[in-house]
């Protein structure tokens, strides 16, 4: 084996208790930090250039990680025993690799001067439901995400796994005044659209094409008063079967996919 590494078999390690405080929002806001775990979300993060910190894998998977460690340069990697790796690891099955990686810092006022279509989400509380919106933004060409600071941690593991890599395609920021961000795409000329059963406009007849925020709120109590007020458009998305609402990850997957849908038929 090329690849250099150290062996870590003690639970009073600090780069064990480090990665468990890495389990936490709390830890992760502390270090600047959060885990990436799994071979295709390390590989993401290696292709598209998050600053790894270090790389961590199990013992019994020294072989079959080799051909990967073997391209990794200038950054620590150390190899945890099997039921060490068990302990940190957030999945109920282990693929028996992971990375920490520097939170980056968006310039979030400089980035908000660049969106042209994006998604503002309000008091998101459901990990699977902000790494689905996440991917599909990234699937759609969107070009940013900006999520409320009451919605869950972006770097939450769960978030992650469920972005398989979009986090690392277009910039996610937390805002703690999404009215400010609305204001400053709205004098760029770029529309809000959010959600209201009671609209007038049906999601295939607003247009959401270009130059548009489509804004999601929270699952259980939708968006505040404040952000439906800002609002430029008020799409609603129609619903003759029975059901009372939409996931909130369906209801904006549909608006990115009818937003890009309106973008590709007007460019021919």
């Amino acid at each position: 084996m090329a690849f250099q590494f150290t062996d870590i078999t003690s639970n009073a390690n600090k780069v064990v208790k480090d990665i468990l405080k890495l389990s936490e929002k709390k830890g992760r806001s502390q270090l600047g930090a959060y885990i990436l775990e799994g071979l295709r979300l390390v590989e993401e993060a290696k292709t598209y250039g998050a600053e790894i910190l270090y790389y961590v894998f199990a013992e019994s998977l020294t072989d079959r990680f080799a051909g990967f460690f073997e391209t990794v340069q200038d950054v620590r990697i150390y190899r945890f025993s099997d039921d060490l790796f068990k302990r940190v690891s957030q999945t109920e099955t282990p693929q028996g690799i992971m990375a920490v990686a520097r939170t980056p810092k968006y310039d979030a006022a400089k980035v908000i001067q660049t969106l042209k279509r994006c998604v503002i989400l309000e008091n998101l509380q459901d990990p699977g439901n902000l790494g689905t919106i996440i991917r599909t933004a990234d699937a759609c060409g969107f070009d940013g995400v900006v999520i409320s600071k009451g919605s869950v941690d972006p770097y939450n593991p769960k978030v992650l796994r469920s972005t398989m890599g979009s986090m690392f395609h277009i910039p996610v920021m937390v805002s703690g005044n999404l009215l400010e961000v609305l204001s400053i795409l709205k004098e760029r000329g770029v529309r809000i659209a959010t959600a209201h059963p009671r609209a007038s406009q049906t999601i295939w007849d607003a247009p959401l094409g270009d130059k548009i925020a489509i804004v999601i709120g929270n699952e259980g109590n939708g968006l505040s008063d404040e952000m439906l007020r800002a609002s430029d458009i008020r799409v609603t998305i129609p619903m003759p079967g029975k059901a009372e609402s939409f996931n909130a990850s369906v209801a904006a997957s549909m608006f990115l996919y009818e937003s890009m849908r309106q973008r590709m038929v007007s460019q021919g």
